[in-house]
């Protein structure tokens, strides 16, 4: 599912720009510069030239409200030659912008594209490097404390790295998953438990429904629990791909009432019996940037 892939980290940068520095942290050695507050910036790295730039996500971390240091975060699931470009741009319009160093860091799905990504480009006066995160490299939160110190860190290592609840590791950091899913704000529990319920492999979904049954952990949300109920139910009737495409299809309105987009019944009817998977991903995207569900569905 590639644009799960994608949106899935920035989704939770743009809730949380902490985890931004977190993932910076990940990537690289370099100390961080002493910060009060991080906060997302706007990601409209364009100038007076006709070409559009736009940075997926942009952070910034601030010390008595001056800038100290800006996080460009780019999720990158193939190679790009173009970004050569583009990168350069993004670093050098938001270090004017904000006037404070800049750093580049690109997430990445295979090992292939973290080599590409992580060539230093040449500007011809100096270059740019950017710091490739290798996400399948992101080691799993496995300790519940840490979980719920770093809940949103621990959702992303999980959905990426988690495929084998057979292993004590993995087991391990799927209940630190449940404990970082306890410590999340009410009004985002739903939108991120449906993002991992997709995210994962079906063992592991099984393996988590199994915890649910102990009793052990309770939950803010009830569509984390609906999530399996239907999932199974539709498993029963057509198989694992049904109970995907029903999980697939709440992600999407979930993000749509998240943000304040009313879901009408025709709307909802339309997304419900939607039977394409890579339909309800593009919908499952699209969700986070539209306005209305009109757009939603319009061709782009």
């Amino acid at each position: 599912m590639p644009s799960l892939e994608r949106e899935f980290p920035l989704d939770i940068i743009r809730h949380r720009p902490e985890v931004a520095v977190e993932l910076l942290e990940s990537a690289q050695r370099v100390p961080m510069p002493k910060f009060g507050r991080v906060r997302c910036e706007s990601g409209d790295a364009t100038t007076t030239a006709a070409v559009e730039y736009r940075i997926d996500s942009a952070v910034v971390c601030e010390d008595d409200d001056v800038p100290k240091m800006a996080i460009i975060v780019e999720n990158q699931l193939k190679k790009d030659d173009d970004k050569e470009f583009s990168w350069p741009v993004y670093v050098a319009n938001l270090r004017a912008r904000l006037r404070c160093p800049v750093r580049l860091v690109v997430l990445v799905p295979k090992e292939g594209v973290s080599q590409w990504c992580g060539t230093p480009i040449d500007l011809g006066c100096g270059e740019i490097r950017p710091l490739p995160l290798l996400m399948k490299a992101l080691p799993p939160v496995t300790d519940p404390e840490r979980a719920r110190a770093h809940p949103e860190l621990a959702i992303i290592a999980a959905a990426h790295n988690v495929k084998d609840p057979e292993s004590e590791e993995e087991q391990a950091a799927l209940h630190a998953l449940l404990a970082a899913l306890e410590t999340i704000d009410r009004s985002m529990t739903s939108l991120y438990s449906d993002y991992v319920l997709a995210a994962l492999p079906r063992k592991a979904r099984e393996y988590l429904e199994e915890i649910m049954g102990t009793g052990t952990y309770e939950y803010k949300s009830d569509l984390f629990r609906r999530g399996f109920a239907d999932g199974e139910a539709e498993g029963e009737l057509k198989g694992e791909l049904k109970g995907e495409l029903k999980t697939l299809a709440q992600a999407v309105m979930t993000v749509l009432e998240s943000r304040g987009i009313g879901v009408p019944s025709s709307t909802r009817e339309r997304i419900t019996s939607c039977t394409d998977r890579d339909t309800l991903n593009t919908w499952l995207r699209h969700a986070a940037l539209v306005r209305s569900t009109e757009e939603l569905f319009a061709d782009r």
